[in-house]
């Protein structure tokens, strides 16, 4: 059985390990493979108007009114377009076209997510009443854990 009393920690143990281990290959990979704006600053030319598409990305600096940089996996990227109604913080989705002469994402269209900081919130509390709950839900007997209100 798979999380039969003889093996439940080393099953609990290799599935924290997979789990460790996708997460450290993930974050390689989105660190060296060059897709997007990596791709295009490599070779400015061949993808000169080339489309962007920066989805939930985080303003980290307002350069002036028409330039401001935006960050995610990559760091500080620079923007030409409105900046005037941006603060650092938003969250912002940009639809861009690269521009290999001036190296910016010339943006096309920028929404400011608003009510992300608010999402993300009601995330947090979900989980915070998840584990309030689970004291009431299940119990602890004899090293294992048993759904309450049952035998």
């Amino acid at each position: 059985m798979l999380w039969a009393d003889g093996v439940r920690s080393r099953n609990a143990a290799v599935a924290v390990l997979a789990l460790l281990l996708l997460g450290a290959w993930y974050a390689h990979r989105a660190m060296s493979v060059e897709i997007g704006w990596r791709e295009y600053t490599s070779d400015p030319a061949k993808y000169d108007g080339a489309q962007l598409t920066f989805p939930l990305w985080s303003v980290t600096k307002i350069v002036d009114d028409q330039h401001y940089e935006i960050s995610k996996v990559v760091k500080d990227v620079p923007v030409e377009g409105d900046a005037t109604a941006l603060d650092v913080g938003d969250t912002v989705s940009v639809v861009a076209d690269f521009s290999a002469a001036k190296h910016v994402a010339v943006a096309r269209i920028v929404e400011v997510h608003h009510l992300r900081p608010w999402k993300e919130g009601l995330g947090v509390a979900g989980v915070l009443a998840w584990m309030a709950a689970m004291p009431f839900l299940f119990r602890i007997r004899e090293r294992r854990i048993e759904e309450r209100g049952r035998g």
